[in-house]
């Protein structure tokens, strides 16, 4: 048996069913081996970049799902594994499980600056979970299993695996034999603590049945875990209310009266003040990032922390813990929510005060999303988002790309399917959205999804397009068309005197784009044509683009500036008096 066959066989025997991907020189003989096996479907990217964000998002998609799967992407040496760098560095910074596999030059030349050869080792060690170069075809089984164990084990994450060419073509000899289920790899140095502790429980428990002012905090965590349902189990019992990361976004539905939504720099008013004014947060699986916390050491003065992470690394990387708690998320709400000592209280002034903060903004954004155009008449994309949310029911999946448009659909769209909101936080790549909205209908094949970006981001992969038009995928595609790379142009205007550098973008027309892949497409720019627009878009059988022209001046308040604290948070255009 050759090194490419051993390769595909550990892929089946993982269950893989997709592999996006790219073919080169230095990858062809797994190429050739995977047509003549008929095992897969090959997903061939228009841009190698393309396939690392269709394998996140299947990775991510189908997590909730009866049969989740890992992605796989596949690229050759040099460029092509290169052109993977940025998806790979996303899925790291967002603890997205995945596997790359990049063809490497024979063994004889590497480090000889051959034809497309790149240390393409050395390049991903610092932004992925580990990487692998195997030098003997009967290494081949055991990285690839090894590598899904560490790709999938504790903080999931990424795993590269370099192939030289020659090893690919390498015969094992017959009497080589490797049996997945009784291996164990052997990583010395890596823990994983699933089980939480008995002690820091009790002291946990402690904690919030005499804390008053408590607030839950909901990461990525609780959506890696599936734990959504016990979470929000979790809260009704205690009667606390829950904060969200970016990421934490949709692990139980968006208006639940405990429900304050996304919190940090754009987060919402009652979130980013319940947590200044709260004596304890009770965080589950996140990091404490600065886009969450703002300014450090002003970040919930008076408050206690427990924090429950499966990376030890993230405990009192940031925020100082009180209680520190590492182990798996879904396995230590599953403690808490059946734990007798886990005690309600009703909390009416804690809520009452939540509740007045809710306010704060509310008849303002009302006021706003009804209105439905800016000064000069162009669309808002808070009202865009927000009859989306209305006419999907908030049931449909939803994957942004970055800048402005990505915190309005964080915002305004009411999520009420688990795991239905994807995008990139960490890394914040523009471009991310069409490829991995890809990924994620090909995870979930029977529900609709919306790809959102704005004109700058779609351009970046907009070549995806043909991906989409080769394998006949369902994708309602979504440009906000501001003619600026809007959250730029909005630091410009609250923060450089409007001077607007680098942001002014002119776009192709859309419209010809659409047409020269063959997906329909149709432009809105009156208010009373949105709706029927996003009806035409969900009737739409197959791929759709709908192009929105919007307004420029258009802002997501509120906004906490960098480097300040959330006392400093902006609730009012800077620039208006009204």
């Amino acid at each position: 048996m050759t090194g490419k066959k051993l390769l595909l066989k550990a892929l089946k025997d993982r269950r893989v069913k997709f592999i996006f991907g790219y073919t080169g020189g230095a990858i062809m003989p797994v190429f050739d081996e995977m047509e003549k096996m008929e095992n897969f479907a090959f997903v061939m990217s228009r841009h190698e970049q393309g396939a690392a964000f269709m394998a996140q998002g299947i990775s991510r998609a189908s997590l909730s799902t009866q049969n989740p799967q890992v992605g796989v992407c596949m690229s050759t040496s040099g460029p092509g594994a290169m052109n993977l760098v940025t998806g790979i560095a996303d899925a790291h910074m967002d603890s997205v499980p995945m596997i790359a596999v990049t063809g490497q030059v024979a063994t004889g030349v590497i480090a000889t600056d051959a034809f497309q050869e790149s240390d393409v080792v050395g390049v991903m060690m610092p932004i992925c979970k580990q990487t692998y170069m195997p030098l003997q075809a009967e290494e081949m089984e055991k990285t690839i299993h090894e590598a899904f164990y560490v790709a999938t084990t504790g903080r999931g994450g990424p795993v590269v695996i370099d192939v030289p060419k020659d090893v690919q073509n390498e015969l094992v000899g017959d009497d080589y034999a490797f049996d997945p289920e009784t291996c164990r790899p052997h990583l010395p140095g890596y823990y994983y603590s699933p089980t939480p502790e008995r002690e820091p429980l009790n002291r946990a428990i402690d904690m919030i049945n005499k804390s008053e002012r408590p607030v839950i905090f909901c990461g990525h965590g609780v959506i890696n875990s599936n734990a959504g349902d016990l979470l929000r189990k979790f809260a009704e019992k205690v009667n606390i209310p829950v904060a969200f990361t970016f990421h934490g976004i949709s692990a139980m539905p968006a208006d639940h009266p405990l429900s304050l939504g996304m919190m940090g720099m754009h987060g919402t008013v009652e979130a980013n003040k319940a947590i200044m004014e709260s004596d304890l947060l009770i965080s589950f699986g996140m990091r404490f990032d600065d886009r969450v916390t703002g300014k450090l050491d002003e970040y919930a003065a008076n408050a206690d922390v427990i924090h429950v992470e499966i990376d030890p690394s993230e405990i009192d990387k940031n925020v100082r813990t009180s209680v520190a708690i590492n182990a798996d998320v879904y396995r230590t709400l599953h403690v808490l929510v059946g734990d007798p000592m886990v005690s309600y209280k009703p909390r009416r002034r804690w809520l009452e005060k939540i509740a007045a903060f809710r306010e704060i903004m509310a008849e303002d954004l009302k006021e706003e999303i009804e209105q439905g155009t800016g000064e000069d008449g162009r669309l808002l994309m808070k009202t865009i988002i927000h009859q989306l949310s209305n006419l999907t029911g908030g049931r449909d999946l939803i994957v942004s790309d970055v800048g402005q448009h990505q915190m309005m659909a964080a915002r305004f769209y009411n999520y009420q399917t688990q795991n239905s909101w994807f995008g990139s936080g960490g890394a914040g790549t523009m471009g991310c959205s069409l490829p991995m909205a890809i990924g994620v209908k090909l995870a979930r094949p029977n529900e609709r999804v919306w790809s959102i970006s704005g004109d700058g981001g779609f351009q970046m992969n907009a070549q995806e397009l043909g991906t989409i038009m080769e394998h006949n995928i369902d994708l309602k595609i979504i440009i906000l068309n501001n003619g600026y790379l809007g959250m730029v142009r909005q630091w410009q205007t609250f923060f450089f005197d409007g001077r607007y550098a680098g942001t002014p973008m002119r776009s192709p027309d859309f419209m010809f784009l659409a047409q020269a892949y063959g997906i329909p497409y149709r432009k809105v720019e009156k208010l009373q044509d949105v709706e029927p627009a996003l009806q035409e878009a969900m009737e739409c059988k197959g791929a759709i683009v709908l192009e929105f022209v919007c307004d420029p001046a258009e802002v997501i308040l509120p906004m906490v500036p960098a480097g300040c604290g959330f006392d400093e948070m902006m609730v009012k255009h800077p620039n208006k008096k009204k």
